[in-house]
């Protein structure tokens, strides 16, 4: 009867000291697959300082949603390696740590990812595509708008 007991007393010991193991290998490795990017998020984030009408936001979006077909067609064209994928997100962190930002950024960020010469094109395509659709959401802005969000007008003629 003792050795029954003993038996019983072991294998309920066990059971609690392996539960929380298993448990917590269940957990390992599994992600939640990743949101889809709001295109709009980015463009109202810089532009929240502006106070956007809900028709300007409304505009704004649907004008990402547009935008954002033409992108995701064109970096499919790019079609990035998981390599490429993640030695630009590797980039971006460091240029970010670096304090890099604007072209000095992206110039790093390009360099480390290792692209073709089409590739290169495509993703300069995107960057036109983004940059045209900023364009856009600045050009529903009044005066007011632009200078509450800190817009600056003719930044780039200016540079040219």
């Amino acid at each position: 009867m003792k050795s029954v007991v003993r038996t019983l007393l072991t294998l309920a010991l066990a059971v609690v000291v392996a539960s929380p193991l298993l448990a917590a290998d269940g957990k390992r490795g599994k992600k939640a697959p990743p949101k889809p990017q709001d295109p709009a998020a980015g463009i109202l984030q810089s532009l929240e300082k502006a106070e956007l009408t809900d028709e300007q936001v409304a505009k704004i979006k649907e004008l990402a949603a547009k935008t954002a077909e033409k992108v995701k067609a064109v970096e499919e064209k790019a079609a990035l390696t998981p390599e490429q994928k993640k030695a630009r997100q590797e980039a971006q962190k460091k240029a970010k740590d670096e304090g890099k930002t604007g072209k000095e950024a992206t110039d790093a960020v390009m360099a480390a990812m290792n692209l073709s010469d089409a590739q290169k094109e495509a993703m300069k395509e995107v960057g036109e595509l983004r940059a045209e659709l900023k364009k856009q959401a600045v050009a529903l802005l009044t005066p007011e708008q632009k200078e509450k969000a800190g817009v600056k007008e003719g930044r780039k003629k200016a540079n040219r």
